[in-house]
Order: C-alpha cells, then structure tokens, then sequence
C-alpha cells in the first residue's frame, strides 16, 4: 500500500509538471501533490465559513483541515504542521477573540514564525491590532473568496507572505503597468488615485510599502508623506516616492518629507520590482522587531501595553473582568552571576515556552522587561487567575532548565494579579496594582502569588 501511495504521487507529480511546462504563469502550487505539499489550517468560529475556506484552499492544491483553536502547533509533528493558518474573526465572539487567536496561530517562542491570514467577515477589525498579532494578511468579507487564494498561491510559489503595497498614482496607464509588473513579482497592490482616497484607505488596511508619486491631484506626494510620518502607527511604513522631478532639491525634500527610497519616472520596472519587495520584506522585519521582544519572540512590553489598553476598553464596553498576571524569577541574577547572562537568556527563553504552554491561546504573554513576564486573561473572573497563577508556578518546578552540559537549573516565580475593574480601570492603574502585588509577593519569600489590594504605591 505504501509504494502504491507514493506511486500515485509521483505520477500525480510529473502529470502537475507537465501542465506547468505548458503554462508557465500557472501556479507552483500545482506541481505539489495534495498529501506532499501544503498545508492549511482554518481556526475560529463560525462551521459553514470554515467549510468555505477550506473547500478554496483545497481546490488549489493545500491539504486543508478546520478547528476551533489552532492549539499547540510548536509541538506537532512537522507532518503536521500548517503553512498557512486562517483565521476566521468574529468581534462579537468573546469566546474566539481574533487578536488572541492570531497571537497563538503566529507561532511560539523561539520557533519560527507562520504566515497567518485573517478573514473579517464583518469588516470590523482593526487592521493594526491584527498586525501586531502576527496577521501578514486581513481579507474582508466581500473579497475573501477572491483574495486568499490568490495570497495562498503566492505563499505557495514565494515561500513567505507577499507584501502588500499601496500605489498613489493619478495616471491609470502608468498605474496599470506598475500594477501589472508588481503583481508578476507577487506583490499585492492596492491602487488610488489621491493622497485623501490613499489616508483614508490607510484607516482599513495596514500596507508593508507606500509607493507614492509626488504630483498628485489636491495634496501633493511629499505633504501625504509628512501626514503619513506624523501618525504613530504609521512611522514604520516604508515610503518609496515615484516621480519625474530629477533636482537634487527634490530628491532632499523627499527624504526630509519622511521618504526611503526616490524613484524617477521614466523607472526601470526592474529596479522597481527589487525596490519595492525588499523594502517592504525589510519594513516588516522591522515592525516584528518592534512589536515582538528579541530573545524569547513573546509580545514585548509597549504592544503588551497596547493590547491592555484595547482590553480594557472591550470588557468596559461589555461589562466583563480580566486579569493581569506580573511574574518575577525569584533570585535570577544568581543565574546570572553564576553561569553568565548567555545562561541567563537561555533560562528566559526556556520560561517563555514553559509559560506558552500553560495559558490559553485567548491569554497574551508578554516578556515585560529583564526577568519579568506578564499574562493578559481575559473573560477571566478571580478564580480563574488564581488557576493560572497557579499552574504557571507548578509548570515551573516541574521543568527546571536543561544547560547544555546536562545541568538543570531550578526556576521559581512570584506572582502579582490585579483584575479590572476590581483593582483598576486604567492601563496605569491596573499595571500598577499588579506591581505592587509582585512586590508584596517577592517580600513575602519565593514562589509566592499575592493579590492586588488597595494601598498606596510601593517604592522598589
């Protein structure tokens, strides 16, 4: 049966070959049989649109399954491991809450991360949020269907997320053949035609690259770019201006404007191809540099900070708690001192995947700063957090760190808990309550959970 399986694939192989070799814009998916080549994975709620997805993806070549919650996918056998992560959102769902699930589909402390897509049936998620969660991609309702296979089809060909780019460009001829020429490089391309059509468009999608010609009707290039730079979430997208001014005055009015690159018309679609792709593929490096903590690939502390704040804002509107778990290593500067800080930060990466697979995949952690981890719960009541507090504890002792010479090193936490809104109503004032928690606990002794009650703030 096995060699009457891998026979049936190989024939299935050659046969895709053949097709390819004559149609050679056809999709690279083809050529890999479905058991040997992709794999797709589609989480979240909602049956019938899981079943949808899953029936696109299949039809071009990705063996596809549906869950409800991708789980544990560091820790499945490579076989089974997906390509590609779907999932579906739902706002409303406070049981499927898409950013937590996104932030479990991108993948684990130190493993590498996977292409995750999200399908917003609604239309209503916020695209910056879902990008700090590890989303390379969001696909709204309406265009779905017409959209992920394509994404699908380019991961496929590529073997990474295609970037998305946005073009402001008022002449359509010029437009189209850009347009033409980046997508033959699979780069997805949004195209408008104003600098105001082009900010708006800004608010509902999250582009790896800007590519902005300077002349442009009303606001002109260089002004979009300056407005662009002075919004937050937008200071880390690349812009790359395309124009037919060619003074060096222009070319220092580019880069004062908050420009990268500056391309003159008439461009070499070539040198166009390679600009645009590796900024972009070099601008997201950077934002996951920027969202994620370097050594043990957890949230760091300002998206920890951000993602708290939003939480807030959700269980105020619905009337619901959460909890904020502030986790300390009791003596980590021993470790430290004894073994020397490369121990040190293999002991912290070995806390973070000890902790991943403890907290639910609704649950955010953190790497807060030095030795200090923290856990966002939420839909979480006091019971709940005193569970978590306590299985991150246990977790710990039960796994000391494996060093390289075959020593382990014991690890024990203290632990700190505030809930919202018992214990405070703002991101500061949570923060804070859980602080001073930590601080009781570590004064109490080692491995201790204290509870925030109200005081006055505590000097360290």
């Amino acid at each position: 049966p096995a060699a009457a399986v891998l026979e049936e694939g190989l024939e299935r192989i050659a046969a895709a070959f053949d097709r390819a070799a004559g149609d050679p814009e056809g999709a690279v998916v083809d050529v890999r049989a479905t058991g040997f080549g992709w794999r797709a994975l589609v989480v979240g709620p909602g049956e019938e649109l899981r079943a949808a997805i899953a029936e696109r993806l299949g039809a071009i070549g990705f063996t596809a399954r549906v869950a409800d919650e991708p789980g544990d996918l560091d820790r499945a056998p490579l076989s089974e491991r997906p390509d590609l992560v779907v999932v579906v959102a739902r706002a409303q769902d406070a049981e499927a809450d898409p950013y937590t699930l996104l932030a479990a589909a991108a993948g684990g402390a130190g493993a590498p991360r996977r292409t995750v897509a999200l399908v917003d049936p609604a239309s209503a998620i916020d695209r910056f949020r879902a990008a700090v969660a590890g989303a390379a991609a969001v696909f709204p309702g309406d265009r779905w269907e017409h959209e992920l296979p394509g994404f699908a089809k380019a991961l496929a060909r590529i073997g990474a997320p295609p970037a998305n780019v946005l073009l402001v460009e008022d002449d359509p001829a010029l437009a189209s053949l850009i347009t033409g020429a980046l997508e033959q490089a699979e780069l997805r391309v949004r195209h408008c035609r104003s600098a105001e059509s082009a900010y708006e468009l800004l608010g509902a999608e999250s582009p790896d690259l800007l590519l902005l010609d300077v002349r442009l009707p009303g606001l002109d290039g260089f002004a979009l770019a300056r407005l662009i730079r002075s919004d937050p979430r937008f200071s880390l997208i690349p812009i790359v201006f395309l124009t037919s001014r060619t003074s060096v005055e222009d070319q220092i009015e580019a880069l004062r404007s908050g420009g990268d690159d500056f391309l003159t018309k008439p461009v070499d679609l070539h040198l166009l191809v390679y600009a645009v792709a590796l900024r972009a593929e070099r601008g997201r490096r950077i934002r996951e540099l920027v969202h994620r903590d370097g050594l043990t690939g957890l949230l760091n502390h300002s998206a920890l900070m951000t993602e708290l704040e939003h939480a807030i804002a959700y269980s105020r509107r619905h009337g619901e708690s959460l909890a904020l778990l502030m986790i300390d290593l009791d003596h980590f500067k021993r470790i430290n001192d004894r073994y020397g800080h490369l121990v040190g930060d293999h002991v912290l990466r070995h806390v973070a995947r000890v902790f991943q697979r403890v907290v639910r995949s609704s649950d955010l952690l953190a790497r807060y700063g030095g030795e200090e981890f923290a856990v966002l719960l939420r839909h979480c009541p006091v019971e709940g957090a005193a569970l978590t507090a306590g299985k991150l504890r246990e977790a710990l002792e039960a796994h000391p760190a494996a060093l390289p010479g075959g020593e382990s090193v014991p690890v024990r936490a203290s632990i700190g808990v505030a809930l919202y809104p018992r214990d405070g109503q703002t991101v500061a004032a949570l923060a804070g309550a859980a602080d001073r928690a930590l601080y009781r606990a570590k004064r109490a002794g080692r491995n201790r959970v204290e509870y925030a009650e109200p005081e006055a703030p505590l000097e360290r």
